[in-house]
């Protein structure tokens, strides 16, 4: 597959739907055995991550590799959601904010559908059940996509609105619920993880800076 901008080589993988032009900054999105341009995506902000797109890690045994990026952007700032793919075949979500970082891997919506409570009901300081397990709601927000790069499961136009709640459990869980472009409705996509350190997530290379210590191998899931 070649790039319908530039010409240049542009890799689809099995999991990938949109996929941005490492060259030209097109996004190419796949439908069934068609692609089409859909126009240039947003320049991404330098937040300062370490992380890079095909950095290598573990998490939990299983080698995964970072595949793509979308950098998110709400009344508060910015960050960062790296696409992975691990060797197992699954797929996940590095999220990268000031410093700090989770991992979560897609869970069955049937399981939280009618389960949970409406975006546009739910307060920060609540807690409520996702999938059987009691978690405290800590952020939600009506974000928008800022800009991407890289392999990504799905389309992620510039500027497309999104409502979503993050949740910790009392036993380090974390959880995401994504509604999509609307918050009236009972149905989102969950979300469920933990939060890690990049050093145990043995990931590398890394994007070093001056008088950042670059994280050790040690203590690796």
């Amino acid at each position: 597959m070649f790039c319908p901008q530039c010409g240049a080589p542009a890799p689809f993988r099995g999991t990938t739907v949109s996929l941005v032009c490492e060259y030209c900054n097109s996004t190419i999105v796949r439908t069934g055995v068609d692609f089409s341009l859909v126009g240039r995506v947003s320049a991404l902000v330098d937040s300062g991550s370490p992380i890079l797109l095909g950095s290598r890690g573990r998490y939990k045994g299983v080698p995964f590799e970072v595949t793509g990026r979308l950098q998110v952007t709400y009344a508060r700032g910015t960050w960062n959601e790296w696409f992975v793919e691990f060797a197992d075949g699954s797929t996940g979500w590095l999220a990268d904010a000031l410093g700090q970082y989770a991992l979560l891997k897609p869970g069955d919506p049937r399981r939280v559908a009618q389960r949970v409570p409406r975006f546009d009901e739910i307060a920060i300081g609540t807690v409520f059940p996702v999938d059987g397990v009691r978690g405290l709601v800590v952020d939600k927000r009506a974000a928008a996509y800022r800009g991407a790069e890289g392999s990504l499961p799905f389309e992620a136009d510039p500027g497309r609105r999104f409502y979503g709640v993050d949740l910790r459990g009392f036993a380090g869980e974390f959880f995401t619920l994504d509604y999509g472009s609307r918050g009236d409705h009972r149905e989102p996509q969950p979300y469920a993880g933990e939060t890690v350190l990049l050093e145990a997530l043995k990931l590398h290379p890394l994007r070093t800076f001056s008088g950042w210590p670059r994280p050790t191998a040690a203590g690796g899931r």
